[in-house]
C-alpha cells in the first residue's frame, strides 16, 4: 500500500470518527445544534471523498478491481455507509442518523486496521478470485449490505422517536453481542461454536425481548413535543423502507450474478454452501419486510424489528461466516488462515 493511499485511507477514517462525536456533542448544543449538525455533515463529505480517491488509488495501484479481500470489502462497506447517509441527509434532511452512519463507518474502519497486514498489502488474487465476474458480483452486494444496515439503524431510531425505548435497549445490545462475537471470532482463538451460540442465541433471545417490550411505551407530557416525536419516527419508518427498497434490488443482482460465477467456476449454479443460503435467507427477510410494509400488515414499530433482524442477518451473511467458522466454498475468506 503507497503512502499516498494510506494517507487517503486514514483521512477517511479519522473523518468519520471525528464527525461522529460532533454529532454526539450538537445534541448539548441547542443555538448551535443546525450549525453543528451541517458541521458534522460536511466532515462526513470530506471522508467520503477521500476514501473514494483512496479506493481509485488501490486499483491504479494494484491495475486490478480493488475488491478482492475483506479489507477492500470494509473500505467498500464505510464508503457506501458514508455516501449513503449523504444521500438520505440530503433527501430527507435527518442529520440525526449521521452518528450512527459514522459510528458503523469508524467501526469498519477500526475493524479493517486490525486485520493482518496481508489483508492490507496489494497482493496477487487467489485463483478463486480471477474471474471477470468478480467486479460484477460483490460491489452490489457490499453497497446492499450497507444500505441494511442503513435501514436497520434508522429503524432503531424509529423506535426511539415512538417512544418504544426497552425494545430500543434490547436491540442495541443484541448488535453489541453479536459485533462481539465476531470481533472474538476474528481476533482471538475462543471455540467457534460458543461464539456461533453468542451470535445466534443473542440474535434469538435479544430480539425476543425487543418484541416482548414493544407494547412498552414512553411518551412526553408535552404535546408540541410528542407530537414533533411522531413525525420523526414517521420518517425514519420511510427512511428504513427506502434505504432497504435500494438494498434489495442490489442484493438480488448479486445473488443471481453469484449463481452464474458459481456456474462458471464450479459447474453448478446453486450448491447450498452456508454462505450462499444465509445470503438466500436474508433475501427472503427483506422480502417478507417489503410485503409486509407495502400492505400494511405491521405496525411502524415491528416493522423497525423486522429491519434490525434483517440487520443481524445481513452481519452474518458478510462477516459472520468468515469469522465464525461456519466453513463452506467461500472458506477462502476466512481470516484465520490468512
Amino acid at each position: 500500500m503507497s503512502d499516498f493511499q494510506l494517507a487517503l485511507t486514514n483521512t477517511a477514517g479519522l473523518s468519520s470518527v471525528a464527525s461522529f462525536w460532533v454529532f454526539v456533542a450538537s445534541n448539548g448544543m441547542k443555538e448551535w445544534k443546525e450549525r453543528s449538525l451541517k458541521f458534522a455533515s460536511t466532515i462526513v463529505l470530506v471522508g467520503f471523498i477521500a476514501l473514494t480517491a483512496a479506493i481509485i488509488a488501490r486499483g491504479v495501484e494494484a491495475q486490478r478491481f480493488p475488491l478482492s479481500n475483506l479489507y477492500e470489502s470494509l473500505l467498500w462497506f464505510a464508503w457506501a455507509t458514508m455516501g449513503g447517509y449523504l444521500f438520505l441527509a440530503k433527501s430527507y434532511g435527518i442529520r440525526q442518523l449521521g452518528w450512527l452512519a459514522s459510528l458503523t463507518a469508524a467501526t469498519m474502519f477500526l475493524y479493517g486496521s486490525w486485520l493482518p497486514a496481508k489483508q492490507h498489502e496489494i497482493t496477487p488474487l487467489v485463483p478463486a478470485l480471477v474471474s471477470y465476474w468478480r467486479q460484477i458480483h460483490v460491489p452490489p452486494l457490499i453497497v446492499s449490505y450497507a444500505m441494511f444496515f442503513l435501514g436497520g439503524l434508522s429503524g432503531m431510531l424509529q423506535l426511539w422517536h415512538s417512544g418504544r425505548r426497552a425494545s430500543l435497549a434490547a436491540t442495541a445490545v443484541t448488535l453489541l453481542l453479536t459485533s462481539t462475537a465476531i470481533g472474538l471470532g476474528t481476533f482471538t482463538t475462543v471455540s467457534t461454536q460458543w461464539l456461533q451460540l453468542l451470535f445466534v442465541g443473542g440474535s434469538l433471545v435479544g430480539m425476543g425481548f425487543a418484541w416482548k417490550f414493544l407494547d412498552r411505551k414512553t411518551q412526553s407530557e408535552n404535546s408540541t413535543i410528542a407530537a414533533s416525536q411522531t413525525s420523526q419516527a414517521n420518517t425514519f419508518d420511510d427512511v428504513s423502507y427506502r434505504c432497504i427498497a435500494i438494498g434489495f434490488p442490489l442484493l438480488t443482482i448479486g445473488i443471481i450474478t453469484g449463481g452464474l460465477w458459481a456456474n462458471h467456476a464450479w459447474g453448478t449454479y446453486w450448491s447450498w454452501d452456508p454462505k450462499e443460503s444465509m445470503a438466500l435467507v436474508t433475501w427472503l427477510s427483506y422480502a417478507a419486510y417489503i410485503h409486509l410494509r407495502v400492505h400494511r400488515e405491521l405496525s411502524a414499530e415491528k416493522l423497525s424489528l423486522v429491519a434490525v433482524a434483517g440487520l443481524l442477518l445481513t452481519l452474518l451473511t458478510y462477516l459472520g461466516f468468515n469469522s465464525l467458522g461456519f466453513g463452506g466454498l467461500h472458506s477462502y475468506g476466512s481470516i484465520k488462515d490468512q
